[in-house]
């Protein structure tokens, strides 16, 4: 785990539907190298790279200047230099260089974030840099470490990042959505147990003696099998999703009686209505086994298409109307986001009274 925890803290004179005081996923590790990558989170501006040791920096993307984007600039050894009229900065954001040869002001500093790489993720701390915690950073290394097999993915969604963790948290929809794919006809009306603890959401799911969805019998070699079949998911803070799949095989045919999927779905708002998804799926199965991979891969681009597409236009429909006293029907089946969306709201407040808040890895 690589930790850089420097900063100065940027004022927020706007409230929002997101926490501040969190970590959240900036990137997938791969996509940071010596080459820029910007990113909008929370509505804010990032510049992502890497130093020559290989250590990730984050930056506000704005030259402190005249807001040249910084991503459209270079580096010289680890320093951004500004595209626009050569401002210079460290990778703590510190400005070192103003080419018209005066000294930097005192406040020619652009803010870094504090930053972390855990895993296949880069998080970053969006709130006071005096406030983050490294060990609160949720640990996936149980999901991704040897003997899994690991896919990842990124998309951009226009929709808001809760809008993504309902659809998460209510897999009715895996037998309408999704059809043929990751639901059946019988999954849709299996009960959900929600379990809420200190800043965590928890549901389970369990549906018994049953045929498995197309996708899993196909990769999991189960084609005709019955099984148990398991999902558990977990929201440890807003800025994460964590999902267990287990089928447990009824009629074994060989030695393998159990199989595991997880599907890591780290979300982070980009705006009010837009977000990223950075997800990661693994499995015990078939590991390393590239047919497989790629049968997985296939279907799991095609369901998630699935949901960006479903969000997409919800998000659309709810932008075109405009009544104002439009109310949406819920049913026990949301229970568990509706509890998320309280846990949220509660963080916002502590945001706005300046306390801080407890995050649990």
């Amino acid at each position: 785990m690589h930790v850089q925890k420097k900063g100065r803290l940027m004022s927020d004179n706007h409230s929002s539907s997101y926490p501040r005081q969190l970590w959240w996923v900036a990137a997938l590790s791969e996509e940071v190298t010596r080459t820029f990558t910007s990113r909008w989170i929370a509505d804010r501006p990032v510049l992502l790279y890497r130093r020559a040791d290989g250590s990730p920096v984050a930056l506000d993307n704005r030259c402190v200047h005249r807001s040249y984007p910084l991503s459209s600039s270079w580096l010289e050894g680890d320093n951004v230099v500004c595209g626009y009229h050569g401002f210079t900065y460290r990778p703590d954001g510190k400005c070192i260089r103003v080419p018209s040869g005066e000294t930097p002001p005192p406040d020619a500093q652009v803010h870094s974030y504090p930053v972390v790489e855990s895993g296949p993720f880069l998080w970053i701390w969006t709130g006071d840099p005096d406030a983050a915690d490294p060990t609160t950073v949720p640990d996936t290394s149980p999901m991704t470490g040897d003997g899994w097999t690991v896919i990842t993915g990124h998309y951009e969604i226009d929709a808001n990042y809760l809008d993504l963790h309902e659809n998460l948290l209510d897999l009715t929809h895996f037998s309408y959505l999704h059809a043929g794919n990751l639901g059946t006809d019988a999954w849709a009306s299996v009960p959900v147990q929600v379990e809420l603890s200190d800043e965590t959401v928890r549901t389970v799911r369990l549906l018994e003696n049953h045929e498995p969805p197309g996708l899993y019998a196909r990769v999991m070699g189960l084609v005709g099998h019955t099984v148990d079949r398991h999902a558990v998911a977990t929201v440890p803070t807003p800025a994460i999703h964590l999902a267990l799949g287990r089928l447990v095989d009824l009629q074994p045919e060989t030695d393998r009686i159990d199989y595991n999927l997880y599907v890591i779905h780290a979300i982070t708002p980009i705006s009010e209505n837009r977000l990223h998804q950075f997800w990661v799926i693994s499995r015990d199965f078939a590991v390393g086994d590239d047919s497989v991979t790629e049968q997985l891969l296939a279907g799991t681009r095609q369901a998630f298409q699935e949901d960006v597409d479903a969000l997409n236009a919800i998000s659309d429909m709810k932008r075109r109307d405009g009544r104002k006293d439009y109310r949406q029907v819920s049913t026990t089946s949301d229970k568990a986001g509706h509890q998320l969306r309280r846990l949220v709201g509660r963080a916002i407040r502590r945001d706005e009274s300046g306390a801080r808040v407890v995050q649990h890895a």
